[in-house]
């Protein structure tokens, strides 16, 4: 029997579930999975471990690869660093890059928020055209020094940006401390009002959210799947004055794991890295 192109077209999409896996220009039409709140999983913490978070961070993430970086502000120094240079592709936290290029340009600053708040795919694939697609992690990795971060080989895939927790770091303080007020300003805010559901239906408050028992965090999430990880992030700062900057990157075998399983798992790894901290 032969199968129907369109079909195979379909079934080709299913398999690139998340952020990052849309070429720009196009339109797949795919809906992507809406999982419910993630729960943190119950994993005993050792006494050793509980005196260090970041080894209780890596026992709540024991599968698949997990990095993770907990950054004072007020001291310049890392409170939690675990892998802080492993690369994992970006996925929709490459976005940050996006919005900086697109405000230095002018852009409506209503586009980039929603683009933003609601990790809108089809957004970011316009902006990422209309600003030189791959020039606009060049241009980043020069202006605000990202050694490990690499463009993508298909320059039509954002997603596939290769990115290190310490990178992502330093994203994040060039925002809050080198960035223009009015550039910062947008971007931050957007962030801070990260919507529950993403433009794709894909419940965001994994990682630093549910990991938090207030509001006080501004975030940019990350998800794909499979190609072949099950790839999940969650970045963002938390605490007053948006002391601590919390980068939270994981990928894992997609054969062998699901959204429920490695959300609760990054939950869980975030919150036990911030137990504790001074806001």
């Amino acid at each position: 029997m032969r199968i129907p192109a369109g079909l195979v077209l379909a079934v080709a999409a299913l398999a690139l579930v998340g952020c990052g896996h849309v070429r720009a220009g196009t339109d797949t039409g795919v809906s992507h999975p809406s999982p419910a709140a993630h729960t943190a999983t119950s994993i005993a913490v050792t006494s050793s471990s509980a005196a260090d978070p970041g080894a209780a961070a890596v026992e709540a993430e024991s599968d698949g690869r997990f990095s993770l970086v907990v950054f004072d502000r007020n001291t310049g120094k890392a409170v939690v660093n675990q892998n802080p240079s492993a690369g994992y592709p970006a996925e929709s936290v490459v976005k940050l890059l996006i919005a900086i290029a697109a405000l230095q340009n002018g852009e409506d600053p209503g586009l980039v928020t929603t683009m933003l708040t609601m990790s809108d795919d089809q957004i970011a694939n316009q902006l990422w055209s209309r600003y030189g697609n791959v020039a606009i992690v060049y241009r980043a990795v020069d202006q605000i020094g990202l050694p490990g971060v690499v463009a993508p080989p298909d320059p039509g895939r954002w997603g596939d940006t290769r990115i290190t927790a310490d990178d992502v770091v330093k994203i994040y303080r060039y925002l809050l401390e080198t960035a223009p007020e009015e550039l910062s300003a947008v971007i931050m805010k957007a962030l801070g009002n990260t919507s529950r559901k993403a433009a794709d239906n894909f419940y965001q408050y994994f990682g630093i959210p549910d990991a938090r028992d207030d509001h006080d965090w501004a975030v940019k999430e990350g998800w794909a799947c499979c190609s072949p990880d099950r790839v999940l992030h969650s970045t963002g700062v938390v605490g007053d004055d948006r002391r601590y900057i919390v980068v939270a990157l994981s990928a894992h075998d997609a054969s062998t794991s699901t959204w429920d399983q490695v959300g609760g798992e990054l939950t869980d790894a975030v919150r036990r890295a911030l137990a504790g901290i001074r806001r």
